[in-house]
């Protein structure tokens, strides 16, 4: 009975791994009726598809960021491109600071009693003050504790440290992305909407194929010059 018992709590051990590490597709409504599409095995194996050719790839230790220019597919690896980018900042603003919209900012999350239903996913609905050196913002999310969602979560926030130094101008990629580290920390859960500007359409378990996460064939591989201060 016991060994019936113990196979019965490894198998469901299993199973609950497999979901949390199965390939997963999601896609999300943007602004001016854009989508942007993000797929995953794990935190090592994602793909950010942006529209356009534009892509970000995870593959294993390595980052690229993919742009399609003149029917030409180009891979630029991430760490090669954030240090020639502290670099240059180094030579052309010596001793300047990057300014973060939210370096100091003091969040509040109150919880509005209302509920979404999201891509299938039921969610509650969170008032969020953000209080910064340029003055107050409030913003509305939606979080679920559905374990897909905070998975997909967990993704985003890789990701986003993973491409901080290359996209750093990008608003609403810094604003996702610290909606969702303030989310985590908070334990409220994974986000399904970002005010109106981002919203979960489709999140789903799926086969994909062998070579998703890696750098698609006839892509040229550019790498940056190195610098010397």
């Amino acid at each position: 009975m016991k060994k019936n018992v113990y196979q019965v709590l490894i198998g469901l051990l299993v199973f609950m791994t497999m979901g949390v590490y199965a390939d997963t597709a999601s896609q999300w409504r943007m602004p001016a009726g854009k989508t942007l599409s993000l797929s995953y095995r794990d935190t090592q194996h994602v793909l950010l598809a942006m529209g356009q050719g534009n892509q970000v790839l995870v593959s294993g230790k390595d980052s690229y960021l993919i742009t399609a220019q003149g029917g030409q597919t180009m891979a630029v690896n991430m760490t090669e491109m954030g240090g020639a980018l502290d670099m240059f900042s180094s030579l052309m603003m010596p001793g300047a600071e990057q300014m973060d919209r939210f370096k100091g900012a003091q969040v509040r999350f109150k919880k509005t009693g209302r509920q979404e239903t999201i891509a299938g996913f039921s969610g509650d609905v969170y008032q969020m003050t953000v209080t910064t050196q340029r003055g107050v913002e409030q913003h509305e999310i939606v979080v679920s504790n559905h374990p897909d969602v905070v998975a997909l979560q967990t993704i985003f926030l890789e990701l986003g440290q993973r491409a901080a130094k290359v996209m750093p101008t990008n608003q609403l990629f810094e604003t996702m992305n610290y909606f969702s580290r303030q989310a985590e920390q908070a334990h409220i859960g994974g986000v399904l909407r970002y005010g109106n500007d981002m919203v979960l359409q489709r999140l789903e378990k799926k086969k994909l194929p062998a070579d998703a996460f890696m750098l698609p064939a006839g892509v040229t591989q550019v790498s940056l010059p190195t610098f010397q201060q």
